[in-house]
Parts: structure tokens; sequence; C-alpha cells
């Protein structure tokens, strides 16, 4: 039987809302498509406002629904949690939640990696006690609220991801999750439109430290351009720093990286120089630097490394962060082979400048090859790139990595910028759209290819990816 979570005097007295009829909820969902059966569904304001979907969350199983007014076909004895602002309501309910736990709270930030990292840490921390964390990419005020709504009694461990699209936002979350501890994983180029400069991004990413409790860990990463600055930024807040990566002044070091077909390890140097070997069941050099900084939290937590390393070779990442797969189909009367890496998911520079680090070093190893593959990598548009996205998007042009890669094809008007500046043997084709691309990029493949695919969530660059698949 599911647990018990909230119930009708428990959400009174958080929201100091008023319902006429008593029920318990075991969990809590703002989509009643998707809701679970014992949920309070919460009906968020908005363009499609949540208090026209009411009906249909009491009939995919919720017990209750907290709303801001009495939807049509509803009366003063339905189990209807009436407050003044549902929002507000459910922050209320993290803050109660957050406050009553005695759990540890991990708090996790970066320019890219966020999601991965946490979903790393969920594996590995189960390893330890009972751990709730945030499901899917929940790192607003709206997931960090339920996220922290939601935490089960005796928890141990909690895994927030914390994100941000505009100044301000990643301190006020703090100071709404109070981390124990914190991470890092990347600061870089990105959301910049809203941010407005790279600076400012540090600041934003560093003031995850401002609600974290005394004497705190902080994790951050050392190879980055403004190591200086997040570092002296973490330290202003009182955190306890220790910095990871692949430089030899790391704290935490990651060495001797090698990319297989399917899998990817590496030795790191702990801070008393012990060694930690790794495998990971990805190509993804960066995921090597997410792993990293959890075992480096872990160790600084007294507990025990090899538990997680164990933990983290039988981790695979999610469809769009990194998957790896052999695909055959006909073309044309040719049987074709290639093996494609999806990274469709999302893209920032840093993020798409490490999957094309992936790009060049996987299947080198390889024997028996008559010839070397063609190297092909699909991008399209990285978005809320502001008044830099002309300049980042012409700045992949720069990158070494483009030497060992044989064409590339570009999806969008801002990656029309980049096309434009290739050398002619390395343009593939551009076009507006992902689905334009899709029928294109079939027929320009060759048995043999490795393709990678990468772009901004909203550019659809998954459409791509369910295409090859199903040709």
């Amino acid at each position: 039987m599911a647990e018990i979570l909230w119930n009708k005097s428990m959400a009174e007295a958080a929201t100091l809302g008023k319902c006429n009829s008593f029920w318990e909820a075991s969990g809590i969902s703002f989509d009643s498509r998707t809701i679970n059966k014992g949920d309070l569904f919460i009906a968020l304001p908005g363009e499609r406002d949540g208090h026209d979907f009411v009906q249909a969350a009491f009939d995919n199983g919720a017990v209750a629904a907290m709303v801001s007014k009495k939807p049509k076909g509803f009366n003063e004895n339905d189990k209807l949690l009436i407050v003044d602002d549902v929002m507000k309501a459910l922050v209320r309910m993290a803050k109660i939640s957050r406050n009553q736990s005695e759990a540890i709270f991990i708090g996790i930030t970066g320019t890219s990696g966020k999601t991965s990292t946490k979903d790393m840490g969920s594996l590995v921390f189960k390893c330890y006690g009972k751990t709730h964390f945030s499901m899917k990419s929940y790192n607003n005020i709206l997931g960090c609220s339920l996220t922290l709504a939601t935490i089960p009694k005796d928890t141990k461990y909690v895994l927030v991801e914390i994100g941000t699209s505009c100044l301000g936002e990643i301190a006020e979350l703090s100071q709404l999750v109070k981390p124990d501890h914190i991470i890092i994983t990347d600061v870089s180029i990105g959301h910049i439109e809203g941010l407005k400069s790279l600076d400012n991004i540090v600041d934003e990413k560093a003031s995850i430290c401002s609600g974290q409790k005394k004497k705190g860990i902080a994790i951050i990463p050392r190879g980055i351009e403004k190591f200086s600055q997040l570092k002296t930024k973490v330290q202003g807040f009182g955190s306890h720093l220790i910095s990871f990566g692949e430089e030899e002044c790391s704290d935490v070091r990651i060495t001797n990286i090698e990319v297989s077909s399917n899998a990817i390890t590496s030795r790191i140097l702990d801070q008393k120089r012990n060694i930690w070997k790794l495998k990971l069941k990805t190509a993804g050099k960066h995921y090597i630097k997410n792993a990293a900084a959890l075992l480096t939290l872990v160790s600084s937590l007294k507990l025990s490394p090899a538990v997680a390393i164990s933990a983290l070779e039988k981790w695979t990442p999610l469809a769009g962060r990194g998957q790896v797969s052999e695909i055959k189909f006909n073309n044309h009367n040719n049987n074709i082979s290639i093996r494609l890496i999806d990274e469709s998911y999302n893209a920032n520079p840093g993020s798409l400048k490490s999957s094309l680090e992936t790009l060049v070093c996987i299947f080198t190893n390889e024997k028996n090859q008559s010839q070397q593959p063609r190297r092909i990598a699909v991008l399209g548009d990285m978005l809320e790139l502001g008044f830099s996205e002309v300049k980042e998007h012409v700045n992949i042009s720069k990158l070494s990595t483009l030497d060992k890669i044989d064409k590339i094809f570009c999806v969008g008007p801002r990656m029309r910028k980049l096309y434009n500046v290739l050398p002619y043997p390395k343009r593939g084709v551009w076009t507006e759209t992902a689905l334009e691309m899709q029928n294109v990029l079939v027929n320009k493949l060759n048995n043999g290819d490795i393709v990678m695919i990468k772009g901004s969530f909203s550019m659809g660059m998954n459409t791509i990816v369910n295409k090859l698949k199903n040709t």
C-alpha cells in the first residue's frame, strides 16, 4: 500500500486552505493525463487552466484537487481543497515537508549535466538508504516544490535538481531546498538570453550555495573558463569547496579516459590519491565528470566509494542523452548499418562540444576495418543564447574536433550561420526543420557511418532519431 503523504487536515494547515471532505493522498500531480491513483491534483492556472481538467483528474484516480475556485459541476462537499493561490499553496506545502524531513539534501545545478548527475545519484544513494529525487527534469519552482512536497517518511537522502532561466531564480530555489551539500556540474554559456553574460551565469550557479546549511560541501568543476570567479563566489557563502576535473590541480582528478564502442573507462584520484577505477555504459566523456562529482561527494560523506562505483556501472543514459545503438535499414535496395549517438534531448555550446568530442573518439579502436567510417554530426539550433546566438553557432566551426568529422548536417535558422562558414567538403545539407531533415538524412547515409544527433529540445531533433530507427 502506498505511503500517505498528505491528508485533508495536514494540507489545510500547510496551505491555509479549506476542504469540507476528508481525503488522504500518496502523491501530487499537476497533469490529469499522467496522474497516479491516490494523487492530489493541483489545478495550476495558465494557458491551459488546470481547473478545466479537475474532473479528468478524478476520473483518472485523483483523491482530491487543490483549486483556487470551484470548477463547474462540483459542489461544496466534493474533495476540493480551496486555496487563495494554487502555486503559492504548493510552495507552502514544500516548505513544511522540507522542514519536517531529517534527510540529507543534495542540490545539483549546472549549465549541463544536472539531470544525468541526478539520475546517476539516485542509483548511488539508494545503496546507502531510502532516497527521494526530482522526477524528469523538474528543476524550476514547480518542479522543486513537487519534489519537496512528496518526500516520504524516513527518507535518508533527497536529490534536488535546480535550474534557472533568469537572474535570482537559483538563489530563490536554494532558500526553498536548503541543501546540505552542493554539486555544480558545469558553468558555461547557456540560457544567456535571460542571464545576459557568462559572469552572470557564474554568479547564478554559485548562488545555489546561498541557502546551503553551514559547513556544507560544494563540489565544483575545475576545468571551466571562470573557475577562479566561481571558487571565490562559492567560498563567500561559507561552503567547503572541493574541485574535480582532468586538470592536475583538481582536488579530485580524472585520468586515463578511454572510450570504446559502448563504454568509457577512467581512473579517478581522490583527495588522498586513492585510485577509483570506473566504467560507464556510455561513450560520453562528460558522464565521467558527472560520476566523479558524485564519487567526490560519497567519499566526503564517509560512504563507500566501491558501493557507488558498482551502482554507477549499472547506470545507462536516458533516450536523447547519449544512448548508442546500431541501426539497420534498406535504402534503395542497399543494406545500410549505422551507429547512432542520440544526443537529441537538448544542447548548449558546452554540451555540444562534449558530444562532438564523443563522436570523434568513439569506435576508433575497432579491428578489421577496411576503411575508417564516416563521422557525421547532425546539429539543430541551440536556443536561449540571446545576443550571442550567432557568435556561438559560428564558433562551432573553430572547434578542433571538426577536423575529424566528415560531414555536418544543420537544422534551423541559427545553424544556417554555421553551415555558411563550414568548409565546402564538410557541408552535408541544411534544412529549416527537423521534419525536413529526417527525410533528407536517410538518403545521405552510407553503410558504416557513425551519426551523432544533437539540438535544443524545442528543435525536435528526436524526430530524426525516430525516423532512423523506424526506417
